[in-house]
């Protein structure tokens, strides 16, 4: 777990990234092969796939994952089909 400005981010086993902000939780592809590297989406995939809030903030959030991958010493680089979805969280039964 490591934050880049206000944007946390974690590993997940699933070979995914978490980006975490108090706006929600987006979810990237992290490769854990012999080369680690985290496939983000470019500006127009993001505009194609980044949930209403986050559709503005695609700099904010490349600028941070990729500053991220040089501190955790990861490969990252910008994918036209990169995989990017929100994980909303789940509704307690009630």
């Amino acid at each position: 777990m490591s934050t880049e400005g206000d944007i946390e981010f974690r590993a997940r086993w699933r070979e995914e990234l978490e980006a975490i902000t108090p706006e929600g939780k987006l979810v990237f592809e992290l490769s854990m092969g012999s080369g680690k590297q985290v496939y983000f989406p470019n500006e127009q995939r993001w505009r194609a796939k980044a949930p209403a809030w986050a559709l503005e903030q695609w700099q904010r959030y490349a600028d941070a994952c990729r500053a991220w991958c040089k501190q955790n010493s990861i490969r990252f680089s910008l994918e036209h089909d990169a995989h990017l979805e929100e994980e909303r969280p789940k509704k307690s039964p009630g």
